[in-house]
């Protein structure tokens, strides 16, 4: 199992300082959220078990109920234009329509305009056989887990691919924000049903989802004979702990020491592996 490490606590305390500050918080709430991370730490709590806390905290205190939602509208933006650029470089294959999908999961793409000469020093570790397993043997039911908006207009490509082969694709994002997130009020603010007709909400509002908060259709997938898709550390974090009971493909940038050192794939690099 993942636990915290050095590297964790001060990412989360980087969360908590950005969230105050974009929530409007004092720095009394900044040291009481420090303090909260410091006592989870100790019991041995996972990094999104106590980041929603630290998050439902200063939701709490400051009543912002969407601190990132700037941010978000311009990442849109930014990723808009980034991702017509992208799709030219990778063939429309199984395995070019993954790469889009896990370059997604990286923000720092979209604010530069220069792609040509990024996109040649990526490095990728995609699990082909497994995830043409997982997607060609299931039914035709696939459900996507979301992240953040960039991934979804980066997942669009790969969705695209599923659908031509016949899969009926659900895409999941959270019910009420959560940091940056991608929840129901931005696909409704973006008007991202026009994208993209089938989204679901998880009807949760927390870093990644646990198996024991599904419900309806999104449990009604884990639990039978659907391909499961799972963008970003958020899910992947929150999912390996119940490794081993369904297969998932797992689609990220590995940005965290912590994940590099628990997957044996080093930083930096683009993935698509099935756990």
């Amino acid at each position: 199992h993942m636990r915290v490490t050095k590297h964790c606590l001060d990412c989360l305390k980087g969360l908590a300082e950005k969230t105050v500050r974009l929530s409007g918080g004092s720095n009394i709430l900044l040291i009481q959220c420090n303090n909260m991370i410091e006592q989870h730490h100790k019991k041995g709590y996972t990094p999104p078990y106590i980041a929603n806390n630290i998050l439902k905290h200063i939701k709490n205190i400051t009543g912002s109920y969407n601190p990132y939602a700037k941010a978000k509208i311009k990442e849109f933006e930014d990723a808009k234009i980034a991702v017509t650029s992208i799709k030219s470089y990778f063939p429309k294959t199984l395995e070019g329509v993954l790469k889009i999908s896990a370059i997604g999961n990286s923000t720092d793409f979209f604010t530069e305009n220069c792609f040509a000469d990024k996109t040649e020093g990526l490095k990728f570790h995609i699990d082909m056989d497994k995830i043409q397993k997982e997607i060609y043997i299931k039914n035709n039911k696939v459900l996507l887990l979301g992240d953040n908006l960039g991934d979804f207009l980066f997942d669009m490509p790969l969705v695209g691919l599923l659908q031509d082969i016949g899969k009926e694709v659900h895409y999941a994002v959270k019910q009420h924000p959560i940091q940056n997130d991608l929840s129901m009020e931005d696909v409704r603010m973006l008007d991202l049903k026009n994208i993209y007709p089938n989204i679901i909400s998880t009807e949760t509002d927390e870093v990644g989802i646990k198996p024991e908060d599904m419900k309806g259709i999104i449990k009604d997938m884990w639990d039978n004979d659907a391909t499961v898709i799972a963008k970003g550390m958020g899910n992947y974090e929150t999912l390996s702990e119940y490794e081993g009971i369904r297969p998932v493909i797992h689609i990220m940038r590995i940005k965290c020491p912590a994940v590099s050192h628990f997957i044996q794939v080093e930083m930096g690099v683009y993935i698509a592996i099935v756990r």
